[in-house]
């Protein structure tokens, strides 16, 4: 007898889903929300997920589903990714009743699956999902301050203007507070802790997508863009200083000639 497969793809669609919105225009049934989440049950196996920070999850649904849902959800995106570019990963969960719990590259085998099971795996592939697009995000800026700091190197000095600068660091703050707000939603919810057949799935499929690691790797990126940023604040404050007290010099210098050319005439 063939094994029950389920395919499980999520989708990145943005930055934000307004859940509120989305709740208020779906008019299917729903098997559990929350302000974060939506969890919706198409069929046996098949659901659909929805969270606020800009995932969808699809459980066992067909590519028709799939499109028309994702075309429904995007009038309730904030900062949507362009059409066809959009973050994606496919899971698989293999239904074997005769085997234990096993954890493969991309897939894992379980001897039962209930929705429980579904959210689980569909959460983690979402989070896997979120975190490629943030990883890019955080690459794209750490490639935008390795500009400046090449210019450092081969000139000596910063092309940067004080208000340049600052718009700048605005950027990359806000882009960071976007990252911050969006990565430090990865936890697993309440009912995994409390059941442990659910809480190795869940421990297994972190380590699969290697989750933490990989978190880890975009904080540390953001560190090193702050420490980018606080050097060129440093120099072009130095710079701008300096140019002050030559700035007063001169004056000073004026004045005095201004002064002695009194005198003589």
């Amino acid at each position: 007898m063939p094994l029950q497969k389920v395919r499980i793809v999520a989708y990145q669609l943005g930055e934000n889903i307004h859940l509120k919105n989305f709740k208020a225009a779906y008019e299917g049934p729903v098997l559990s929300s929350s302000t974060s989440e939506v969890f919706i049950k198409k069929g046996t196996t098949s659901y659909i997920y929805v969270q606020n920070y800009g995932e969808v999850a699809f459980s066992d649904c067909d590519d028709t589903v799939i499109n028309e849902f994702i075309e429904f959800v995007r009038p309730f995106v904030d900062v949507p990714l362009l059409r066809g570019k959009e973050y994606k990963e496919d899971f698989l969960i293999e239904v074997d009743p005769e085997h234990k719990l096993y954890f493969d590259y991309n897939s894992i085998q379980v001897p039962e699956i209930n929705a429980d099971v579904i959210k689980i795996a569909m959460l983690n592939v979402s989070q896997s999902v979120v975190l490629d697009y943030f990883t890019e995000l955080a690459q794209s800026l750490l490639r935008e301050t390795a500009q400046f700091s090449k210019e450092l190197e081969q000139r000596g000095k910063l092309s940067l203007t004080n208000r340049n600068l600052m718009k700048f660091m605005g950027k990359i703050l806000n882009i960071q507070n976007r990252i911050t707000d969006n990565l430090y939603f990865l936890d697993a919810p309440d009912t995994v802790w409390e059941i442990e057949y659910l809480s190795q799935i869940n421990t297994g499929l972190s380590k699969i997508f290697n989750l933490k690691t990989r978190f880890r790797e975009v904080e540390y990126t953001l560190k090193i863009i702050d420490n980018n940023l606080r050097t060129f604040s440093q120099l072009v404050q130095h710079r701008d200083s300096n140019k002050m007290e030559w700035i007063i010099i001169l004056l000073i210098l004026f004045e005095l000639l201004n002064a002695l050319l009194g005198k003589l005439f």
